[in-house]
């Protein structure tokens, strides 16, 4: 587990450099065009392309990574090498001619994605989508790039490669995004080419001999495709409540979709920095214990993989929702971002942030099922919860409106996080399901804590001492939260979280 524990530092590192890159990317944006009618446009613009982003690209990786890892152990490097260069080039075939598709259908796409725009909001929408479309090729091949990478337990360039396409964004807004907003469309572009050649050079040096190979008869290749479908389908469960959210949302108050977007970047920095690092660093581990058919150690991997993000996601939530509306206000609120859309993305990121320990579960359990070759759980749950999805947002958008669909989104992770952990008696004989319930509870009792430490020294500052610099209240805040959780930790002796934290600081130098 050392080797686990050392790529998840490497990868916490990277993707932490990307997210602070990332937030940037979103104030710079928020400065300029604010919650608006433009930023709607713009995010509608961008679901299909950041749906494939997120949902091909990850299952793309996925599929990969098992069939390479199995070639690598053997020693078989040209052969891994040789299905890689297939598959890739497959892979670039297929994305181009759906760009085209989806460029020549473009208006087609924004009518069904946010039927409740307005005619000139959806054209803009429309035009956009016809810049950003393009951007799916290049992640495709980037995404493929990071799973020959992870195969081979190489995870600092790929992590980092998101980072590089923020700063392209940012450079994009800054220089001429003034001139309008079609300029960010064509900066978001350019950012996906970026994010896929600054791995090559990592990719070169790990042996990656790239051939013009199309054989159509290569059973890996047909494996790695038969599986990508179900895959697809499995992971692309959250980009499916991102669309339930943006389908019920175009009909409500105008910012009602750009509030739901920033509160989802907020929340999903900690899954994205932490949770993230974690699933990545696992499953060449898992799939390599798969392939053993050690069921016991990939057990026992799984367990700290669960505990590790539980221990991180908590207390996180609990410190978000406390602190809801001035980490908005502090962020965004600038420019056209006025105060009412903190009240509307703080109301949203209070409810996402109720299921972050879920998402984080089901991040890390989709990568055992696939270690061990299944993929259709994760799909028939996935499933499942989306309908989940849809019931709680029709009940819950009356009574609260955009907010009700941040908390419809965590009902249904809770649905599925619960449903494929139980379903995992099917491969794996023992859960240590006890161990895992102990550290839920103690990250849970430490969480309440923190939340209520934050908070309550923030309420202080601002009220009774009157710090009126909100950076200043907020950090003390931010640090006394901190401060509770790892008091609440060391008191209930939490091993798994006093490792990391000592591996962490080890390996960024202190």
């Amino acid at each position: 587990m050392s080797t686990v524990a050392h790529a998840t530092v490497v990868i916490m590192l990277m993707n932490l450099l990307s997210k602070v890159l990332g937030f940037v990317r979103e104030t710079v944006i928020a400065r300029e065009y604010g919650a608006t009618s433009l930023t709607d446009a713009y995010n509608a613009a961008y679901t299909i392309p950041y749906f494939l982003q997120m949902v091909l690209g990850m299952a793309l990786v996925t599929s990969i990574v098992p069939v390479l890892t199995r070639h690598f152990m053997k020693g078989e490097d040209a052969e891994a090498w040789r299905v890689s260069s297939i598959t890739l080039n497959w892979t670039v075939l297929a994305m181009a001619v759906l760009s085209l598709g989806g460029m020549g259908g473009a208006r087609a796409v924004v009518d069904l994605i946010t039927p409740g725009f307005s005619e000139a909001t959806a054209g803009l929408a429309a035009s956009l989508t016809v810049i950003m479309f393009p951007s799916v090729v290049f992640m495709s091949v980037g995404m493929l790039f990071t799973g020959m990478l992870n195969a081979r337990k190489r995870f600092a360039a790929a992590a980092f490669a998101p980072g590089f396409s923020n700063l392209v964004i940012i450079a994009a807004v800054l220089l001429v995004g003034r001139y309008g907003v079609q300029y960010l469309a064509w900066g978001t572009l350019a950012g996906m080419a970026g994010a896929m050649l600054i791995q090559v050079p990592v990719l070169r040096r790990a042996g990656f001999r790239y051939t013009w190979n199309w054989d159509t008869g290569n059973q890996e290749v047909r494996g790695i495709c038969l599986n990508l479908l179900p895959i697809f389908l499995g992971t692309a469960v959250n980009q499916v409540y991102l669309a339930i959210n943006r389908y019920f949302a175009s009909g409500l108050s105008e910012g009602s979709i750009s509030a739901l977007n920033y509160a989802g970047k907020l929340m999903n920095l900690p899954l994205g920095i932490f949770v993230l690092a974690v699933s990545s660093a696992i499953f060449p581990t898992l799939s390599e214990q798969a392939v053993r058919e050690d069921r016991e150690s990939l057990g026992l991997t799984l367990n700290r993989g669960l505990k590790m993000v539980l221990l991180v996601t908590m207390p996180a939530a609990a410190g978000l929702m406390a602190l809801d509306t001035p980490i908005v206000r502090l962020l965004f609120e600038r420019g056209a971002f006025d105060s009412l859309a903190t009240r509307m993305t703080a109301g949203a990121l209070f409810y996402f942030s109720a299921g972050m320990f879920a998402m984080a579960v089901n991040m890390v359990l989709t990568r055992a099922y696939y270690a061990l070759g299944d993929v259709r759980t994760p799909l028939y749950t996935g499933l499942l919860s989306i309908l989940v999805n849809i019931i709680a947002s029709i009940l819950l958008i009356r009574p609260l409106g955009h907010s009700g669909l941040a908390l419809a989104n965590t009902v249904a992770a809770v649905f599925s996080a619960v449903s494929m952990y139980l379903l995992l008696k099917l491969h794996l004989s023992r859960l240590h399901a006890g161990d895992l319930l102990a550290t839920g509870v103690k990250s849970l009792a430490a969480s309440l804590l923190t939340g209520a430490a934050a908070l309550g020294t923030y309420r202080y500052l601002a009220e009774a001492v009157f710090i009126r610099q909100e950076g200043k209240t907020l950090a003390l805040a931010i640090m006394a939260g901190v401060a509770a959780y790892a008091a609440s930790i060391l008191a209930l002796r939490e091993k798994e979280a006093l490792g990391l934290v000592r591996k962490f600081f080890s390996r960024a130098g202190f």
